[in-house]
């Protein structure tokens, strides 16, 4: 996972951004460690496809079928990505609030620390719902934002000085499924923003009394 989710552990917002933040440059790091590996793996197998002498009329290896072996691997480096993306999105979602019930007021341990502040006849949470949701949203954005470092190795026609040079930000931001878990997570509060405002009524029915 791209994301530290301890379970056992409250958080404020800005320690857990932080931790998120400084967590997924550690992992973004290790992801281009690895793809650089991959990378250079390949290049070594077709060079040595390229230079085994074969004999008599056996034609060498055709660009066009190093080029696809390229690509498929590149392509095996593009669904790990992007299953990463999705899993880390998927678990902070899950971490958050689950359907069984166990949210960010009525969890065994709340993921993030939130007061009831009573100014009668105003009964409000800090951080309100709107800061959580936000603090999610920059961990979401924190995410997507690590592929960024991630150098797309893969091949076309041009040499590889006239190739610039992208990352698979692009790529896996364009995925239309992770889209979908972005948009989910991004929007996870307002599936609980109904409980909250009817147990903040419970504290404003007990002011209205005193």
């Amino acid at each position: 996972l791209l994301v530290n989710l301890p379970e056992n552990a409250s958080f404020s917002l800005s320690d857990f951004v932080n931790m998120q933040q400084s967590h997924i440059r550690t992992r973004s790091s290790l992801l281009q460690g690895k793809n650089i590996e991959i990378k250079h793996a390949v290049d070594d197998l077709v060079q040595k496809l390229t230079s085994y002498r074969l004999e008599g009329s056996v034609d060498s290896v055709p660009e066009k079928d190093i080029s696809k072996l390229h690509k498929h691997y590149n392509h095996f480096m593009y669904q790990s990505l992007l299953h990463s993306a999705k899993n880390s999105m998927n678990s902070l979602k899950k971490r958050i609030g689950s359907r069984s019930g166990t949210g960010i007021l009525n969890a065994s341990r709340p993921f993030f620390e939130v007061d009831v502040q009573l100014m009668p006849p105003h009964v409000s949470l800090s951080p309100s719902l709107d800061d959580i949701q936000e603090c999610i949203n920059q961990s979401a954005q924190a995410i997507l934002s690590c592929y960024k470092t991630v150098v797309d190795w893969d091949y076309s026609e041009t040499t590889e000085h006239q190739r610039p040079k992208r990352t698979f930000f692009e790529r896996i931001t364009k995925d239309i499924e992770l889209v979908r878990v972005a948009l989910l997570l991004t929007g996870c509060i307002q599936g609980v923003r109904n409980t909250v405002i009817e147990y903040l009524d419970t504290f404003s029915k007990v002011c209205m009394y005193e």
